[in-house]
């Protein structure tokens, strides 16, 4: 017997069976070779596990929830491994009609499974998927083994960067994205880097940021000045690489300007304040601002937030909170470039042209 929605027969010889199934050979792929292009990565730990880390562009097709898994956990040290496998098959198999149709779209496909180690959970994947004719392979070392490349790659030697600096609302990302090799730092990280940058943003943690950046530096070239907005060594939840802060602080530094029109229209288009939950998270933050601002302004500020008045608020945290921060610790900053973002298209232009001149002069 074997259809779409069980494992091999084990009536006759169960534990034959099962070993046989657990210990075939397979195929196996290094952390840097599961990122080719043309492969899809199938991560099979738990729901909690993926959120916590993941690969960039894996699909997470979880075996067993957390307590699920801590069950097998604690079979595993207290009685052994055959019954552990055991208890893991007779969770698993009700659910094997799903997870394979789960699959089915990607059954041309090179699919790569990986788990925390490389262990029995996507190694038993894999061969589920090859007995029902996927091409499918195992990450060596799983998960922890793809952190322990990212973690490499991030110690190496940085390229060098052009930085773009401004005040708020200036249009520095806005800018970067119509620039060619550019690292949006603030994109990866799932925030703007200001007070109010997770607003309508889902940041990310920590993992799932060096993962995204070790694949972005992946598809630029070395030996070319990247762009990169200037920010401080903490990005919203996360902290950039000291390789990559310390070669961002030696890079090329351009200043960016606007006038207050324009920074107020463009942070009003970003930010989007119109819904009931971006409203009191916003409210949250001018709350906390009463040491800084004081009372007066902040009550101000949160009544022109109940009249949706946003672009009074803009002005006054621009005017009283965010330029005297920007002028304080930018003030000793040397700019080997000023440049107007009023039109962020002939600035692209004029970005362009200042790299190309680099690097004719190297």
């Amino acid at each position: 017997m074997s259809t779409c929605d069980s494992l091999p027969d084990q009536s006759k010889h169960p534990k034959k069976s099962a070993e046989d199934f657990l210990n075939g050979s397979i195929g196996l792929f290094s952390a840097e070779e599961a990122l080719s292009d043309g492969i899809i990565l199938i991560d099979v730990r738990t729901a909690e596990e993926f959120a916590k880390g993941s690969i960039p562009e894996a699909l997470s097709r979880p075996l067993f929830d957390n307590m699920e898994r801590a069950e097998i956990g604690t079979i595993y040290k207290q009685i052994g491994r055959d019954a552990a496998v055991d208890k893991g098959l007779k969770i698993v198999e009700p659910r094997l009609k799903q997870f394979l149709n789960s699959l089915l779209d990607l059954k041309s496909h090179q699919l790569i499974i990986y788990c925390a180690r490389g262990g029995m959970r996507s190694a038993s994947v894999v061969r589920l998927l090859q007995h029902h004719g996927f091409r499918a392979a195992q990450m060596q070392g799983g998960y922890k083994s793809f952190r322990q490349y990212v973690l490499q790659q991030l110690e190496k030697p940085m390229p060098s960067f052009i930085v773009l600096h401004g005040q708020t609302g200036v249009g520095k990302t806005l800018l970067l994205n119509k620039l060619p090799d550019h690292i949006d730092l603030e994109g990866l990280a799932g925030h703007r880097s200001s007070l109010f940058g997770a607003i309508n943003k889902t940041p990310r943690s920590q993992k799932n940021f060096e993962g995204l950046l070790v694949q972005k530096l992946r598809t630029l070239p070395e030996a070319l000045p990247l762009f990169v907005e200037g920010e401080s060594r903490k990005v919203g939840q996360v902290f950039l690489p000291y390789s990559l802060a310390n070669a961002m602080k030696s890079g090329m530094l351009v200043l960016l300007s606007a006038s207050m029109n324009t920074r107020i229209s463009r942070i009003v288009e970003e930010y989007q304040i119109c819904d009931e939950q971006s409203i009191r998270q916003v409210d949250s933050i001018l709350i906390s601002l009463r040491v800084s601002l004081g009372k007066l302004k902040v009550d101000q500020l949160r009544l022109w937030l109940k009249k949706e008045e946003i672009e009074k608020i803009v002005h006054m945290l621009l005017v009283d909170y965010y330029d005297p921060l920007y002028r304080h610790s930018m003030s000793s900053y040397q700019y080997v470039l000023e440049l107007s973002a009023e039109d962020l298209n002939f600035a692209a232009v004029e970005l362009i042209h200042f790299r190309n001149e680099v690097i004719k002069s190297h």
